[in-house]
């Protein structure tokens, strides 16, 4: 199956802490990270956030309207979340600053400015080339007076324990399938799933919003595609990281 073009890009927002502008196609999408300090939640006090949010604005297409984030921008949030929870991307206790008292909050606003399908894959790419690109002040704490002090000169990037990449299936019928589909293909299929695997090839999760039943070996074919896509994709994110 074809897949349309990706391009990554990554600094793009230079008041971030860490920023990407991705295409698939044409669809187009920004990811900005901000990292600010919080408290640690009484159960976890060794650990910190990260918090993705999706916002969909008429201007990407007339699908979306003014107003409350809607129906897909809340489901590509939660899509996100559940794959940094799945594939285990972050170790939390790495934004911990101070136990029980400060850790690190990143907050990733992923804005699409041009949407023309595929919203998830685009969505994760951006998400994972922005934490790639993320530098953390360093932070220093007195105990004794209960402060902290942020050094924006001295800063460290983060370590990612894993690096998914989605591959997204509209199903027109059990024997007509189509990967990274557009905004058109969208329309007109019954039914879509998305597959998300680790950089080794292992399933991480997949994602099916309703439609058609998806047959098991339809869900093997899709995982051996998505097999090929991993690697190109982290590649492709990993030589704009390192220029």
């Amino acid at each position: 199956m074809s897949v349309r073009p990706i391009t990554v890009k990554v600094g793009t927002i230079t008041t971030a802490d860490g920023s990407s502008t991705v295409r698939v196609g044409h669809t187009t999408v920004i990811c900005g990270i901000k990292a600010e300090i919080a408290t640690p939640v009484l159960r976890n006090p060794n650990q910190g956030f990260i918090v993705p949010n999706v916002e969909l604005y008429p201007c990407c297409s007339h699908m979306f309207k003014i107003g409350p984030p809607g129906e897909k921008a809340m489901a590509t949030s939660q899509f996100l979340k559940n794959v940094i929870s799945s594939a285990k991307v972050l170790d939390l206790t790495d934004l911990c600053i101070v136990h029980n008292k400060l850790a690190w909050c990143l907050y990733c606003d992923v804005v699409c400015i041009n949407y023309d399908g595929n919203l998830y894959d685009a969505a994760l790419i951006a998400l994972m080339a922005a934490l790639q690109n993320v530098k953390l002040p360093a932070v220093s704490y007195d105990e004794e007076n209960d402060k902290a002090s942020v050094d924006i000169e001295r800063t460290l990037p983060i370590t990612l324990k894993a690096r998914p990449v989605a591959s997204t299936f509209t199903v027109y019928s059990d024997s007509i399938q189509l990967m990274d589909p557009t905004a058109e293909d969208e329309t007109q299929g019954s039914g879509e799933v998305t597959v998300v695997l680790l950089e080794n090839g292992s399933l991480c999760t997949t994602h099916k919003p309703g439609g058609q039943l998806i047959l098991p070996n339809i869900l093997d074919t899709f995982v051996d595609l998505a097999k090929q896509r991993v690697h190109a994709v982290n590649t492709l994110i990993g030589k704009e990281i390192n220029e």
